[in-house]
Protein backbone atom coordinates (compact mmCIF):
# COMPACT_ATOMS: atom_id res chain seq x y z
CA UNK A 1 0.00 0.00 0.00
CA UNK A 2 1.28 3.73 -0.84
CA UNK A 3 2.12 5.72 2.70
CA UNK A 4 -0.48 8.15 3.60
CA UNK A 5 0.99 11.76 2.38
CA UNK A 6 -0.47 14.63 3.68
CA UNK A 7 0.02 14.44 7.95
CA UNK A 8 3.88 14.75 7.06
CA UNK A 9 3.14 17.44 4.27
CA UNK A 10 1.68 20.10 6.80
CA UNK A 11 4.22 22.38 8.03
CA UNK A 12 4.42 21.57 12.08
CA UNK A 13 6.09 24.00 14.30
CA UNK A 14 9.53 23.25 15.68
CA UNK A 15 9.27 22.12 19.08
CA UNK A 16 12.78 23.09 19.62
CA UNK A 17 11.01 26.13 20.64
CA UNK A 18 10.07 24.88 24.04
CA UNK A 19 13.73 24.51 24.19
CA UNK A 20 14.32 28.38 23.75
CA UNK A 21 11.63 29.00 25.87
CA UNK A 22 12.55 27.05 28.51
CA UNK A 23 16.47 27.35 28.98
CA UNK A 24 18.12 29.41 31.60
CA UNK A 25 21.36 30.58 30.63
CA UNK A 26 23.96 29.03 33.04
CA UNK A 27 26.27 31.98 34.82
CA UNK A 28 29.66 31.81 33.46
CA UNK A 29 32.67 34.23 32.90
CA UNK A 30 31.96 36.21 29.41
CA UNK A 31 34.69 38.16 27.55
CA UNK A 32 33.92 41.93 27.61
CA UNK A 33 34.67 44.40 25.16
CA UNK A 34 37.40 46.61 24.95
CA UNK A 35 37.32 49.88 27.12
CA UNK A 36 35.98 53.29 26.10
CA UNK A 37 38.49 55.42 26.92
CA UNK A 38 37.28 58.29 28.46
CA UNK A 39 39.99 60.52 30.32
CA UNK A 40 39.87 62.03 33.48
CA UNK A 41 39.98 66.11 33.61
CA UNK A 42 43.42 67.27 34.26
CA UNK A 43 44.00 70.87 35.55
CA UNK A 44 47.15 70.84 33.58
CA UNK A 45 46.71 70.07 29.80
CA UNK A 46 49.54 71.96 27.62
CA UNK A 47 49.15 72.21 23.94
CA UNK A 48 51.33 68.71 23.21
CA UNK A 49 48.85 66.54 25.84
CA UNK A 50 45.52 67.90 24.37
CA UNK A 51 47.03 66.11 21.20
CA UNK A 52 47.97 62.80 22.84
CA UNK A 53 44.66 62.64 24.05
CA UNK A 54 42.34 64.37 21.01
CA UNK A 55 44.19 61.55 18.92
CA UNK A 56 43.68 58.80 20.90
CA UNK A 57 40.10 59.52 21.52
CA UNK A 58 39.87 60.13 17.83
CA UNK A 59 41.60 56.87 16.44
CA UNK A 60 39.90 55.05 19.42
CA UNK A 61 36.40 55.85 17.94
CA UNK A 62 37.49 54.42 14.73
CA UNK A 63 38.66 50.97 16.31
CA UNK A 64 42.37 51.88 16.16
CA UNK A 65 42.89 50.38 19.51
CA UNK A 66 47.24 49.87 18.93
CA UNK A 67 47.39 53.62 17.73
CA UNK A 68 44.91 54.99 20.55
CA UNK A 69 46.80 52.47 23.30
CA UNK A 70 49.92 54.54 21.90
CA UNK A 71 48.77 58.32 22.35
CA UNK A 72 46.70 57.64 25.45
CA UNK A 73 50.35 55.85 26.83
CA UNK A 74 51.98 59.25 26.18
CA UNK A 75 49.47 61.03 27.89
CA UNK A 76 49.44 59.13 31.11
CA UNK A 77 53.15 58.86 31.13
CA UNK A 78 53.40 62.78 30.61
CA UNK A 79 50.58 63.72 33.25
CA UNK A 80 51.08 60.48 35.69
CA UNK A 81 46.86 60.69 35.71
CA UNK A 82 45.62 57.10 37.25
CA UNK A 83 42.78 57.28 34.68
CA UNK A 84 44.65 57.95 31.92
CA UNK A 85 46.97 54.94 32.72
CA UNK A 86 44.52 52.66 33.30
CA UNK A 87 42.88 53.37 29.95
CA UNK A 88 45.92 53.08 27.65
CA UNK A 89 46.85 49.74 29.76
CA UNK A 90 43.84 48.19 28.70
CA UNK A 91 43.90 49.68 25.57
CA UNK A 92 47.40 48.16 24.93
CA UNK A 93 46.03 44.58 26.15
CA UNK A 94 43.30 44.69 23.37
CA UNK A 95 45.36 45.47 20.88
CA UNK A 96 47.52 42.95 21.90
CA UNK A 97 50.97 45.22 22.37
CA UNK A 98 51.96 43.12 25.36
CA UNK A 99 55.24 44.84 26.13
CA UNK A 100 53.85 48.36 26.19
CA UNK A 101 50.83 46.99 28.19
CA UNK A 102 53.36 45.59 31.05
CA UNK A 103 55.10 48.89 31.28
CA UNK A 104 51.56 50.82 31.53
CA UNK A 105 50.31 48.10 34.28
CA UNK A 106 53.30 48.49 36.01
CA UNK A 107 52.59 52.32 36.31
CA UNK A 108 49.04 51.76 37.19
CA UNK A 109 50.11 49.50 39.77
CA UNK A 110 52.36 52.39 41.06
CA UNK A 111 50.03 54.65 41.60
CA UNK A 112 46.96 52.18 42.68
CA UNK A 113 48.95 49.19 44.43
CA UNK A 114 45.84 47.45 45.86
CA UNK A 115 44.13 47.55 42.46
CA UNK A 116 42.84 43.88 41.68
CA UNK A 117 42.47 45.26 38.06
CA UNK A 118 45.81 46.50 37.44
CA UNK A 119 47.12 43.23 39.45
CA UNK A 120 45.15 41.26 36.86
CA UNK A 121 45.97 43.48 33.76
CA UNK A 122 49.64 42.53 34.83
CA UNK A 123 49.77 39.21 34.41
CA UNK A 124 47.48 39.45 31.44
CA UNK A 125 49.97 41.22 29.89
CA UNK A 126 52.94 38.29 31.03
CA UNK A 127 50.62 35.60 29.58
CA UNK A 128 50.95 37.66 26.39
CA UNK A 129 54.75 37.92 26.58
CA UNK A 130 54.78 34.48 27.57
CA UNK A 131 56.12 34.86 31.27
CA UNK A 132 53.91 31.92 32.14
CA UNK A 133 55.48 32.08 36.33
CA UNK A 134 54.87 35.40 36.30
CA UNK A 135 51.44 35.57 35.25
CA UNK A 136 50.70 33.14 37.96
CA UNK A 137 52.46 35.06 40.28
CA UNK A 138 50.43 37.99 39.59
CA UNK A 139 47.01 36.02 39.06
CA UNK A 140 47.21 34.47 42.50
CA UNK A 141 48.16 38.28 44.30
CA UNK A 142 45.27 39.16 42.56
CA UNK A 143 43.23 36.46 44.45
CA UNK A 144 44.68 37.47 47.38
CA UNK A 145 43.98 41.10 47.35
CA UNK A 146 40.64 40.93 46.70
CA UNK A 147 40.39 38.13 49.59
CA UNK A 148 41.84 40.62 51.98
CA UNK A 149 40.33 43.56 50.53
CA UNK A 150 36.75 42.54 49.77
CA UNK A 151 35.88 39.16 51.14
CA UNK A 152 35.14 35.92 49.04
CA UNK A 153 32.99 37.20 47.31
CA UNK A 154 35.56 39.78 46.24
CA UNK A 155 38.02 36.44 45.47
CA UNK A 156 35.21 35.11 43.58
CA UNK A 157 34.52 37.69 41.26
CA UNK A 158 38.42 37.78 41.02
CA UNK A 159 38.20 34.29 39.66
CA UNK A 160 35.81 35.05 37.14
CA UNK A 161 37.51 38.09 35.97
CA UNK A 162 40.69 35.96 35.56
CA UNK A 163 38.79 33.15 34.15
CA UNK A 164 37.47 35.80 31.18
CA UNK A 165 41.64 37.09 30.46
CA UNK A 166 42.37 34.01 30.33
CA UNK A 167 39.77 32.81 27.42
CA UNK A 168 40.64 35.98 25.76
CA UNK A 169 44.36 34.26 24.79
CA UNK A 170 42.79 31.38 23.29
CA UNK A 171 45.48 29.03 24.40
CA UNK A 172 42.67 26.46 26.06
CA UNK A 173 45.53 24.16 27.26
CA UNK A 174 47.65 27.00 28.89
CA UNK A 175 44.44 28.72 30.67
CA UNK A 176 43.05 25.19 31.59
CA UNK A 177 47.09 25.03 33.55
CA UNK A 178 47.04 28.48 34.96
CA UNK A 179 43.85 28.14 36.49
CA UNK A 180 44.38 24.81 38.06
CA UNK A 181 47.54 26.16 39.57
CA UNK A 182 45.22 28.95 41.27
CA UNK A 183 43.08 26.72 42.62
CA UNK A 184 45.54 24.62 44.23
CA UNK A 185 46.62 27.47 45.96
CA UNK A 186 42.36 28.12 47.54
CA UNK A 187 41.46 24.33 47.40
CA UNK A 188 38.09 25.35 49.51
CA UNK A 189 36.85 27.86 47.27
CA UNK A 190 34.05 26.31 44.41
CA UNK A 191 33.99 29.01 42.36
CA UNK A 192 37.80 27.93 41.35
CA UNK A 193 36.46 24.67 40.90
CA UNK A 194 34.19 26.15 38.45
CA UNK A 195 35.30 28.54 36.94
CA UNK A 196 38.19 25.88 35.71
CA UNK A 197 35.52 23.44 34.77
CA UNK A 198 34.09 26.08 32.82
CA UNK A 199 37.40 26.72 30.70
CA UNK A 200 38.40 22.67 30.69
CA UNK A 201 35.41 22.69 28.94
CA UNK A 202 35.85 25.29 26.27
CA UNK A 203 38.84 23.12 25.66
CA UNK A 204 36.77 20.22 25.11
CA UNK A 205 38.41 18.71 28.27
CA UNK A 206 35.75 16.74 30.08
CA UNK A 207 37.45 14.81 32.05
CA UNK A 208 39.55 17.92 33.56
CA UNK A 209 35.99 19.68 33.55
CA UNK A 210 33.94 16.83 35.44
CA UNK A 211 37.13 16.67 38.07
CA UNK A 212 36.48 20.04 38.86
CA UNK A 213 32.80 20.94 38.66
CA UNK A 214 32.41 17.67 41.01
CA UNK A 215 35.27 19.54 43.22
CA UNK A 216 33.50 22.41 43.04
CA UNK A 217 30.06 20.58 44.07
CA UNK A 218 31.06 18.28 46.72
CA UNK A 219 32.29 21.80 48.48
CA UNK A 220 28.83 23.31 48.02
CA UNK A 221 26.68 20.82 46.99
CA UNK A 222 23.17 22.31 47.01
CA UNK A 223 24.87 24.93 43.87
CA UNK A 224 22.52 25.55 40.96
CA UNK A 225 24.51 27.12 38.52
CA UNK A 226 27.22 23.76 39.12
CA UNK A 227 24.81 21.34 38.75
CA UNK A 228 23.78 22.72 35.50
CA UNK A 229 27.14 22.64 34.42
CA UNK A 230 27.86 19.02 35.26
CA UNK A 231 24.57 18.14 33.52
CA UNK A 232 25.68 19.60 30.13
CA UNK A 233 29.00 18.15 30.28
CA UNK A 234 27.12 14.23 31.61
CA UNK A 235 24.57 15.13 28.44
CA UNK A 236 27.84 14.89 26.22
CA UNK A 237 29.25 11.66 27.03
CA UNK A 238 26.03 9.99 28.83
CA UNK A 239 22.65 11.43 28.34
CA UNK A 240 20.84 8.64 30.78
CA UNK A 241 23.59 9.76 33.02
CA UNK A 242 22.63 13.25 32.74
CA UNK A 243 19.24 12.71 33.48
CA UNK A 244 20.15 10.44 36.70
CA UNK A 245 22.13 13.15 38.20
CA UNK A 246 19.05 16.26 37.44
CA UNK A 247 16.83 14.02 39.07
CA UNK A 248 18.56 13.05 42.49
CA UNK A 249 19.91 16.86 42.59
CA UNK A 250 16.15 17.76 41.75
CA UNK A 251 14.54 15.91 44.86
CA UNK A 252 17.45 17.24 47.14
CA UNK A 253 17.05 20.76 45.79
CA UNK A 254 12.68 21.05 44.41
CA UNK A 255 13.59 24.87 44.22
CA UNK A 256 16.23 24.55 41.53
CA UNK A 257 13.74 25.75 38.83
CA UNK A 258 16.41 26.62 36.22
CA UNK A 259 17.66 23.01 36.56
CA UNK A 260 14.26 21.88 36.86
CA UNK A 261 14.02 23.66 32.79
CA UNK A 262 17.24 22.32 32.21
CA UNK A 263 16.57 18.73 32.83
CA UNK A 264 13.23 19.08 31.00
CA UNK A 265 14.32 20.67 28.12
CA UNK A 266 16.56 17.26 27.49
CA UNK A 267 14.02 15.41 28.10
CA UNK A 268 12.01 16.86 25.49
CA UNK A 269 14.84 16.28 23.57
CA UNK A 270 14.79 12.91 23.78
CA UNK A 271 11.25 12.39 23.44
CA UNK A 272 10.17 11.60 26.83
CA UNK A 273 6.96 13.74 26.85
CA UNK A 274 5.21 12.49 30.32
CA UNK A 275 8.17 12.63 32.00
CA UNK A 276 9.10 16.30 30.70
CA UNK A 277 5.29 17.13 31.21
CA UNK A 278 6.07 15.96 34.97
CA UNK A 279 8.94 18.67 35.01
CA UNK A 280 6.23 21.40 33.63
CA UNK A 281 4.14 20.54 35.98
CA UNK A 282 6.21 22.10 38.74
CA UNK A 283 7.63 24.63 37.38
CA UNK A 284 4.07 26.07 35.87
CA UNK A 285 3.20 25.79 39.84
CA UNK A 286 6.47 27.61 40.42
CA UNK A 287 5.71 30.66 38.09
CA UNK A 288 2.29 30.43 37.19
CA UNK A 289 2.03 33.94 35.26
CA UNK A 290 5.00 33.57 33.18
CA UNK A 291 3.09 32.93 29.38
CA UNK A 292 6.09 31.65 27.89
CA UNK A 293 6.48 28.27 30.65
CA UNK A 294 2.78 28.21 30.29
CA UNK A 295 3.29 28.06 26.71
CA UNK A 296 6.33 25.49 26.50
CA UNK A 297 3.88 23.62 29.26
CA UNK A 298 1.02 23.85 26.76
CA UNK A 299 2.78 21.93 23.76
CA UNK A 300 4.10 19.43 26.18
CA UNK A 301 0.82 18.37 27.24
CA UNK A 302 -0.32 18.14 23.89
CA UNK A 303 2.79 16.31 22.58
CA UNK A 304 1.80 13.79 26.16
CA UNK A 305 -1.51 13.64 24.76
CA UNK A 306 -3.10 15.69 27.40
CA UNK A 307 -5.33 17.52 25.25
CA UNK A 308 -7.32 19.38 28.27
CA UNK A 309 -3.92 20.50 30.26
CA UNK A 310 -2.39 21.09 26.84
CA UNK A 311 -5.39 23.49 26.57
CA UNK A 312 -5.67 25.34 29.90
CA UNK A 313 -1.67 25.84 29.54
CA UNK A 314 -2.24 27.49 26.02
CA UNK A 315 -5.36 29.65 27.03
CA UNK A 316 -3.82 31.04 30.43
CA UNK A 317 -0.57 31.93 28.13
CA UNK A 318 -2.63 33.65 25.43
CA UNK A 319 -4.26 35.76 27.96
CA UNK A 320 -1.42 36.76 29.27
CA UNK A 321 0.15 37.67 26.15
CA UNK A 322 -2.57 37.91 23.09
CA UNK A 323 -0.23 38.43 20.55
CA UNK A 324 1.18 35.05 20.40
CA UNK A 325 0.40 33.39 16.91
CA UNK A 326 1.90 30.24 18.28
CA UNK A 327 -0.87 29.63 21.17
CA UNK A 328 -3.82 30.23 18.63
CA UNK A 329 -2.19 28.13 16.25
CA UNK A 330 -2.15 24.98 18.85
CA UNK A 331 -5.25 25.78 20.38
CA UNK A 332 -6.94 25.46 16.91
CA UNK A 333 -5.09 21.91 16.61
CA UNK A 334 -6.34 20.84 19.93
CA UNK A 335 -9.94 21.86 18.98
CA UNK A 336 -9.64 20.04 15.33
CA UNK A 337 -8.32 17.08 16.62
CA UNK A 338 -11.61 16.69 19.48
CA UNK A 339 -13.59 17.61 16.43
CA UNK A 340 -14.69 21.23 17.52
CA UNK A 341 -14.31 22.46 14.10
CA UNK A 342 -16.00 25.41 14.96
CA UNK A 343 -13.96 26.21 17.77
CA UNK A 344 -10.71 25.15 15.59
CA UNK A 345 -11.79 27.34 13.03
CA UNK A 346 -11.95 30.07 15.37
CA UNK A 347 -8.53 29.86 16.51
CA UNK A 348 -6.88 29.46 13.09
CA UNK A 349 -8.74 32.63 12.27
CA UNK A 350 -6.94 34.49 14.51
CA UNK A 351 -3.45 33.50 14.17
CA UNK A 352 -1.49 36.23 12.64
CA UNK A 353 2.07 36.03 11.22
CA UNK A 354 4.54 34.17 10.87
CA UNK A 355 2.32 31.66 10.95
CA UNK A 356 -0.87 33.04 9.43
CA UNK A 357 -0.29 30.71 5.95
CA UNK A 358 0.17 27.62 8.00
CA UNK A 359 -2.96 28.10 10.19
CA UNK A 360 -5.03 28.73 7.10
CA UNK A 361 -3.61 25.60 5.01
CA UNK A 362 -5.47 23.44 8.26
CA UNK A 363 -8.22 25.68 8.31
CA UNK A 364 -8.74 24.57 4.68
CA UNK A 365 -8.34 21.28 4.81
CA UNK A 366 -10.13 20.46 8.02
CA UNK A 367 -13.94 20.01 6.46
CA UNK A 368 -12.18 17.16 4.78
CA UNK A 369 -12.46 15.44 7.75
CA UNK A 370 -16.03 16.42 8.20
CA UNK A 371 -16.52 14.91 4.41
CA UNK A 372 -17.37 18.27 3.13
CA UNK A 373 -15.02 18.84 -0.01
CA UNK A 374 -16.67 21.51 -1.35
CA UNK A 375 -16.29 23.71 1.61
CA UNK A 376 -13.01 22.91 1.69
CA UNK A 377 -11.47 23.88 -1.83
CA UNK A 378 -13.54 27.10 -0.97
CA UNK A 379 -11.35 27.85 1.68
CA UNK A 380 -8.35 26.85 0.18
CA UNK A 381 -8.94 29.26 -2.81
CA UNK A 382 -8.54 31.93 -0.64
CA UNK A 383 -5.30 31.30 0.32
CA UNK A 384 -1.96 33.37 -1.10
CA UNK A 385 1.19 31.72 -1.30
CA UNK A 386 3.92 34.47 -1.07
CA UNK A 387 7.04 31.96 -1.74
CA UNK A 388 7.84 29.08 -4.18
CA UNK A 389 7.75 26.81 -0.82
CA UNK A 390 4.37 27.94 0.15
CA UNK A 391 3.09 27.71 -3.55
CA UNK A 392 4.14 23.80 -3.32
CA UNK A 393 2.30 23.24 -0.12
CA UNK A 394 -0.42 25.08 -1.09
CA UNK A 395 -0.87 23.14 -4.56
CA UNK A 396 -0.64 19.31 -2.40
CA UNK A 397 -2.96 20.88 -0.22
CA UNK A 398 -5.66 21.17 -3.46
CA UNK A 399 -4.62 18.74 -4.45
CA UNK A 400 -5.54 16.25 -1.67
CA UNK A 401 -9.19 18.08 -1.94
CA UNK A 402 -9.19 17.72 -5.87
CA UNK A 403 -8.58 14.01 -4.86
CA UNK A 404 -11.43 14.00 -2.49
CA UNK A 405 -13.68 15.53 -4.92
CA UNK A 406 -12.48 13.05 -7.68
CA UNK A 407 -10.91 15.69 -9.64
CA UNK A 408 -7.78 14.17 -10.51
CA UNK A 409 -7.18 15.62 -13.95
CA UNK A 410 -7.57 19.17 -12.44
CA UNK A 411 -5.21 17.69 -9.85
CA UNK A 412 -2.60 17.04 -12.06
CA UNK A 413 -2.69 20.44 -13.80
CA UNK A 414 -2.65 21.77 -10.27
CA UNK A 415 0.29 19.88 -9.34
CA UNK A 416 2.28 20.52 -12.44
CA UNK A 417 1.94 24.05 -12.50
CA UNK A 418 4.24 24.18 -9.65
CA UNK A 419 6.70 21.13 -10.70
CA UNK A 420 9.11 23.92 -11.89
CA UNK A 421 9.04 25.60 -8.99
CA UNK A 422 11.10 23.54 -6.47
CA UNK A 423 14.88 21.71 -7.52
CA UNK A 424 13.33 18.69 -5.27
CA UNK A 425 9.82 17.78 -6.57
CA UNK A 426 10.32 14.49 -5.35
CA UNK A 427 7.14 14.89 -3.15
CA UNK A 428 5.20 16.73 -6.25
CA UNK A 429 6.20 13.70 -8.36
CA UNK A 430 4.43 10.95 -5.72
CA UNK A 431 1.13 13.52 -5.55
CA UNK A 432 1.37 13.33 -9.70
CA UNK A 433 1.58 9.73 -9.86
CA UNK A 434 -1.20 8.91 -7.88
CA UNK A 435 -3.81 11.33 -9.68
CA UNK A 436 -2.36 9.93 -12.90
CA UNK A 437 -3.35 6.30 -11.56
CA UNK A 438 -6.92 7.23 -10.46
CA UNK A 439 -7.09 8.15 -14.22
CA UNK A 440 -5.76 5.63 -15.88
CA UNK A 441 -2.73 6.80 -17.05
CA UNK A 442 -0.15 4.39 -15.68
CA UNK A 443 3.12 5.01 -17.80
CA UNK A 444 3.04 8.32 -17.05
CA UNK A 445 2.26 7.28 -13.23
CA UNK A 446 6.05 4.94 -13.54
CA UNK A 447 7.40 7.17 -15.42
CA UNK A 448 6.63 10.16 -12.40
CA UNK A 449 7.75 7.20 -9.22
CA UNK A 450 11.03 6.69 -11.46
CA UNK A 451 12.08 9.50 -11.67
CA UNK A 452 11.52 9.73 -7.75
CA UNK A 453 13.04 6.55 -7.13
CA UNK A 454 16.30 8.02 -9.48
CA UNK A 455 16.43 11.12 -7.30
CA UNK A 456 16.01 9.08 -3.97
CA UNK A 457 17.53 5.72 -4.41
CA UNK A 458 17.42 4.69 -0.45
CA UNK A 459 13.91 6.22 0.13
CA UNK A 460 11.80 3.61 1.08
CA UNK A 461 8.58 5.14 0.29
CA UNK A 462 9.88 5.81 -3.09
CA UNK A 463 10.79 2.38 -3.31
CA UNK A 464 7.82 1.47 -2.13
CA UNK A 465 5.70 3.29 -4.22
CA UNK A 466 7.29 2.53 -7.66
CA UNK A 467 7.08 -1.26 -6.49
CA UNK A 468 3.14 -1.17 -5.31
CA UNK A 469 2.29 0.23 -8.82
CA UNK A 470 3.98 -2.73 -10.46
CA UNK A 471 2.60 -4.91 -8.14
CA UNK A 472 -0.79 -3.57 -7.95
CA UNK A 473 -1.38 -3.11 -11.99
CA UNK A 474 0.15 -6.77 -12.38
CA UNK A 475 2.59 -5.47 -14.54
CA UNK A 476 6.31 -6.50 -13.48
CA UNK A 477 5.15 -8.37 -10.03
CA UNK A 478 8.69 -9.87 -9.43
CA UNK A 479 10.56 -6.66 -10.18
CA UNK A 480 7.71 -4.99 -8.04
CA UNK A 481 8.08 -7.21 -4.78
CA UNK A 482 12.17 -6.44 -5.41
CA UNK A 483 11.54 -3.15 -5.20
CA UNK A 484 9.13 -3.31 -1.73
CA UNK A 485 11.42 -5.88 -0.18
CA UNK A 486 14.18 -3.03 -0.72
CA UNK A 487 11.87 -0.79 1.09
CA UNK A 488 11.24 -3.41 3.54
CA UNK A 489 14.77 -3.63 4.48
CA UNK A 490 14.82 0.56 5.23
CA UNK A 491 11.91 0.72 7.10
CA UNK A 492 11.15 -2.60 9.08
CA UNK A 493 8.43 -1.50 10.79
CA UNK A 494 6.29 0.08 8.09
CA UNK A 495 2.97 -1.23 8.09
CA UNK A 496 2.04 0.23 4.61
CA UNK A 497 5.22 -1.33 3.07
CA UNK A 498 4.54 -4.50 5.35
CA UNK A 499 1.07 -4.74 3.08
CA UNK A 500 3.06 -4.15 -0.10
CA UNK A 501 5.17 -7.05 0.28
CA UNK A 502 2.24 -9.39 1.45
CA UNK A 503 0.65 -8.32 -1.20
CA UNK A 504 3.35 -8.96 -3.75
CA UNK A 505 3.47 -12.80 -2.71
CA UNK A 506 -0.22 -12.60 -3.09
CA UNK A 507 -0.35 -11.52 -6.41
CA UNK A 508 2.67 -13.61 -7.43
CA UNK A 509 0.74 -16.90 -6.12
CA UNK A 510 2.03 -17.23 -2.63
CA UNK A 511 -1.55 -16.74 -0.01
CA UNK A 512 0.13 -18.29 2.58
CA UNK A 513 3.73 -16.51 2.59
CA UNK A 514 1.26 -13.11 2.39
CA UNK A 515 -0.41 -13.86 5.19
CA UNK A 516 2.59 -13.15 7.39
CA UNK A 517 3.48 -9.75 6.39
CA UNK A 518 -0.64 -9.21 5.55
CA UNK A 519 -1.37 -9.97 9.36
CA UNK A 520 1.56 -7.97 10.60
CA UNK A 521 0.78 -4.70 8.74
CA UNK A 522 -3.27 -4.99 9.77
CA UNK A 523 -1.84 -5.56 13.62
CA UNK A 524 -0.01 -1.91 13.38
CA UNK A 525 -2.81 -0.36 11.13
CA UNK A 526 -6.14 -1.39 10.65
CA UNK A 527 -6.18 0.18 7.45
CA UNK A 528 -9.23 -0.81 4.94
CA UNK A 529 -6.79 -1.72 2.20
CA UNK A 530 -4.53 -3.50 4.43
CA UNK A 531 -8.13 -5.28 5.57
CA UNK A 532 -8.99 -5.83 2.03
CA UNK A 533 -5.46 -7.80 0.98
CA UNK A 534 -5.37 -9.81 4.45
CA UNK A 535 -9.09 -10.92 3.31
CA UNK A 536 -7.85 -12.21 0.27
CA UNK A 537 -4.33 -13.62 1.79
CA UNK A 538 -6.91 -15.93 4.10
CA UNK A 539 -9.31 -16.56 1.52
CA UNK A 540 -6.62 -17.69 -0.82
CA UNK A 541 -5.02 -19.88 2.32
CA UNK A 542 -8.63 -21.51 2.61
CA UNK A 543 -9.90 -19.43 5.37
CA UNK A 544 -12.76 -18.02 3.51
CA UNK A 545 -15.42 -17.55 6.67
CA UNK A 546 -12.87 -15.61 8.71
CA UNK A 547 -11.71 -13.29 5.54
CA UNK A 548 -15.54 -12.62 5.23
CA UNK A 549 -15.64 -11.65 8.83
CA UNK A 550 -12.67 -9.00 8.62
CA UNK A 551 -13.97 -7.58 4.85
CA UNK A 552 -17.29 -7.23 6.69
CA UNK A 553 -16.30 -5.58 10.03
CA UNK A 554 -14.00 -3.30 8.02
CA UNK A 555 -16.31 -2.33 5.38
CA UNK A 556 -18.76 -0.95 8.36
CA UNK A 557 -16.18 1.25 9.41
CA UNK A 558 -15.02 2.39 5.62
CA UNK A 559 -18.27 1.70 3.44
CA UNK A 560 -16.26 4.04 0.70
CA UNK A 561 -13.11 2.02 0.58
CA UNK A 562 -12.51 1.43 -3.39
CA UNK A 563 -10.29 -1.86 -2.20
CA UNK A 564 -12.87 -3.90 0.26
CA UNK A 565 -15.87 -2.91 -2.19
CA UNK A 566 -13.88 -5.14 -5.25
CA UNK A 567 -13.03 -7.69 -2.67
CA UNK A 568 -16.29 -7.91 -1.52
CA UNK A 569 -17.80 -7.39 -5.03
CA UNK A 570 -15.59 -10.12 -6.49
CA UNK A 571 -17.14 -12.64 -3.60
CA UNK A 572 -20.45 -11.92 -3.81
CA UNK A 573 -20.23 -10.63 -0.26
CA UNK A 574 -22.09 -7.49 -0.37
Amino acid sequence: MRQGLWRVMIPVLALGLVAGCATAPVRRPVPTSPPVPVPTQSPHRPGRLFYHVLLGDIVGQQGHLGQAAKAFGQAAQETGDPGLTRHSALLSLYARRYAQARHLTLLWLAQTPQSVSARAALADADLGLTRISAAKREFAQALTQAAVHGGAQARAFAFEHIATLLLRHKRVALSVTVMQALTKRYPKDPIGEYVLAELARHGHDRTTALRAINAALALKPHWEDAAILKAGLLWTVAPRQALAFSARFLQRNPSATRLRLDYARRLVSLQYWHRALAQFRMIVAAAPNDPRVLYAAGLIALRSDELGLARSYLKHSLALAPDDAHANLYLGEIAETQKRYARAHYYYARVGKPYRFAAMLRDGLMPLAQSAPHRAWARLSRVTAHTKAQAVVLALARNEVLMALGQYAKGVAVLSAVMGRTAHPGVLLYARALDEEKLGAVTQAEQDLKRLVAAHPHSAIALNALGYTYIDNGQHERRGLALVRRALALAPGNPDILDSVGWGYYRLGHPRIALGYLQKAFDLSHDPTIAAHLGAALWGSGQRARALRLWRGAFAKAPGNSALKAELAKHQAL
